[in-house]
C-alpha cells in the first residue's frame, strides 16, 4: 500500500511539473520552412532565415539578421507565443529588427500539430500558418 501512494504521488508531482511547460517533444531548433498566410495578412517573401529555440516556456530565435525572445506556453495541440524582437548592437542595421509580420504571426498563434517523429511543427496563428522542421535538439535543465 506504501508503494501505491509513493507512486500515486510521485506521478502527481511529474504531471503537475510536465503541465508548468511545454511537452517535451517541443524543445528542440527549429528552422522555419514556409509561412502560409491565412486571408489577406502578408507573409514573409522571401523567407529570411529563421530559427526557433525552444526550452521550457521559453523561446528565442533568429529572424535573418535580427534576434527576438519571449515565452511559450502549450499543451493538447494549444498555444500561446509572446516574442519581441531584440534591439541590433549599435553598429549594426537590421531590418528584421522591429516587429513584423512574423512576430504578430507568433503572437497571435493559438494551436500546433507536431510529427508523430517529431521532425515536423506546423503553428497556427490568426495570421499565417508557420511550418517548422527540427534542425536539432535541446535539453531543458532541471531545477
Amino acid at each position: 500500500m506504501r508503494r501505491y501512494l509513493a507512486a500515486l504521488v510521485l506521478s502527481t508531482g511529474l504531471s503537475a511539473a510536465q503541465d508548468a511547460s511545454t511537452p517535451a517533444p517541443m524543445n528542440g531548433i527549429w528552422r522555419l520552412t514556409k509561412m502560409t498566410s491565412v486571408g489577406t495578412a502578408p507573409v514573409l517573401s522571401p523567407l529570411p532565415t529563421t530559427d526557433l529555440f525552444i526550452v521550457g516556456n521559453s523561446i528565442r530565435g533568429r529572424l535573418g539578421c535580427g534576434t527576438y525572445e519571449g515565452t511559450i506556453a502549450a499543451a493538447n495541440n494549444a498555444m500561446q507565443m509572446k516574442v519581441a524582437p531584440l534591439p541590433p548592437k549599435p553598429s549594426e542595421r537590421c531590418l528584421y529588427a522591429v516587429p513584423g509580420v512574423f512576430h504578430q504571426a507568433m503572437n497571435t498563434s493559438w494551436g500546433y500539430i507536431i510529427s508523430g517523429d517529431t521532425q515536423r511543427l506546423v503553428v497556427f496563428s490568426e495570421t499565417a500558418w508557420l511550418s517548422f522542421e527540427r534542425i536539432g535538439y535541446v535539453t531543458p535543465t532541471q531545477k
